[in-house]
C-alpha cells in the first residue's frame, strides 16, 4: 500500500459511480475512495498518499470550480481529471483547464476503455515519480551536507558535476577461501556484519557511501577536511576490522571527480568515476591486509599523524601524465 497511487473518485451518480470504480479497480499500483458528493472531502487536506482525483460531473452538483481550483492550490502535483457534458459545461470548465487547475477534460458520453487507459498511464506515471522521489529520499540519507547536494536536487539521468574528492576503496581479503569453507548464508551475513560496519564509520566520518563492489565498498568523502576525514575513517575500519578478524586492505587517492546520476527514469544511481576513482581502486587491489595505501598528496593534505612509508615504486595509472607517488600506511590501534 504504501508504494500505491491514491485515487479519488467523486460522482453523485451511485450507478455511473460504481461502474468508474470497478473500471479503475483493476488497475495495478492503486487503491480508491469514492464519495457521492466533493463536499464530502476537504480540498486542503485529501486523504494520504492521494495523487490523482476524477471527478464526473453532473449538472444538478453544486460547481465545483472552487473546489477544483484549491485542489491544485494545495496539492500542485496532483493530477486532475474532469468528465463534463459537452457544450456549455465544458466550456464553463475550460478555464479551468487553461490555468492548468484541470489535467484532463473528458466529454461524455465516455469511452470507459479511454478512461481506463489514462488513468493507468497517469499511474504508471506517477508511480515512477514516486519511485524517483523515493530513491532520492534513500541516497540524501547517505549524503554528507556539502555541495553534492545540489546532484540530487533534480534526480535525473545523465545529470553529473565535477567536484574535489577523497576516494576510498575497501575490500576484504581471502574471500575465496571463506566462501569455500562456509555456507552462503553464513558468509553472507559475515559479509553484512563487516561492510555494515565499514558503511557506519564512514558516514560517522561525514563520507557517503556510492555502493558496494562485492565484498567492499566505494566511499567518497568532500570538503576542506575531506582528506584527514578519510585517513581517519580508515584507520578506524582497519581497527574494527581487527575485533572483527577480518582482512581487509583499503586504497585512498584525492582530486577531481565526475559525479552523476545514471540510469533510467524507472531505476537511478548515484556513480562516480575519473582517474582518482581508477587509481583508489588500483591500491586497494595492491594493499595487503590489514594495510592501508594511499597518494602521497592525500597524506600531505590530510595533516594527521600516522607511520607510513613510501612504496618502492611509483604507481602509473592511465589519465596521469607522471607516475603517481605513494604511501603504505600504518594503522595506528
Amino acid at each position: 500500500m504504501s508504494d500505491s497511487i491514491g485515487i479519488l473518485i467523486f460522482d453523485s451518480s451511485a450507478y455511473t459511480r460504481s461502474l468508474l470504480v470497478e473500471r479503475i479497480a483493476r488497475i495495478n499500483g492503486s487503491f480508491l475512495h469514492a464519495y457521492q458528493s466533493i463536499s464530502l472531502v476537504d480540498a486542503k487536506q485529501l486523504p494520504h498518499q492521494t495523487s490523482l482525483v476524477v471527478l464526473n460531473h453532473h449538472t444538478q452538483d453544486i460547481q465545483p470550480f472552487e473546489f477544483i481550483a484549491e485542489l491544485k492550490t494545495s496539492n500542485p502535483e496532483l493530477h486532475v481529471m474532469v468528465i463534463v457534458s459537452p457544450g456549455n459545461e465544458k466550456r464553463t470548465m475550460d478555464p479551468l483547464r487553461l490555468a492548468g487547475k484541470i489535467d484532463a477534460l473528458f466529454e461524455k458520453p465516455i469511452d470507459p476503455e479511454a478512461l481506463a487507459q489514462h488513468v493507468s498511464e497517469q499511474v504508471h506515471h506517477l508511480s515512477g515519480k514516486q519511485r524517483m522521489a523515493n530513491e532520492n529520499l534513500n541516497l540524501l540519507r547517505f549524503l554528507p551536507t556539502g555541495s553534492l547536494r545540489r546532484i540530487f536536487e533534480k534526480p535525473e539521468p545523465g545529470r553529473a558535476e565535477l567536484f574535489d574528492m577523497t576516494v576510498m576503496f575497501t575490500d576484504i581479503r581471502d574471500s575465496s577461501r571463506l566462501i569455500s569453507e562456509s555456507s552462503a548464508q553464513t558468509y553472507f551475513a559475515r559479509l553484512n556484519t563487516v561492510l555494515g560496519e565499514q558503511a557506519r564509520l564512514i558516514r560517522l566520518h561525514d563520507g557517503m557511501v556510492v555502493k558496494t563492489t562485492g565484498d567492499g565498498l566505494l566511499a567518497i568523502f568532500e570538503g576542506a577536511a575531506r582528506c584527514h576525514l578519510a585517513l581517519k575513517c580508515a584507520h578506524a575500519i582497519q581497527h574494527c576490522a581487527l575485533i572483527q578478524k577480518a582482512s581487509v586492505g583499503l586504497g585512498i587517492s584525492d582530486g577531481l571527480v565526475l559525479t552523476g546520476i545514471l540510469g533510467t527514469p524507472e531505476h537511478l544511481h548515484f556513480d562516480v568515476i575519473g582517474m582518482h576513482v581508477h587509481l583508489a581502486s588500483r591500491l586497494c587491489a595492491m594493499a595487503q591486509a590489514g594495510e592501508i595505501l594511499a597518494t602521497q598528496e592525500t597524506i600531505d593534505k590530510a595533516h594527521f599523524e600516522f607511520s607510513s612509508q613510501p612504496l618502492t615504486e611509483k604507481i602509473t595509472v592511465r589519465g596521469f601524465d607522471n607516475p603517481v607517488s605513494c604511501s603504505h600506511i600504518q594503522p595506528n590501534y
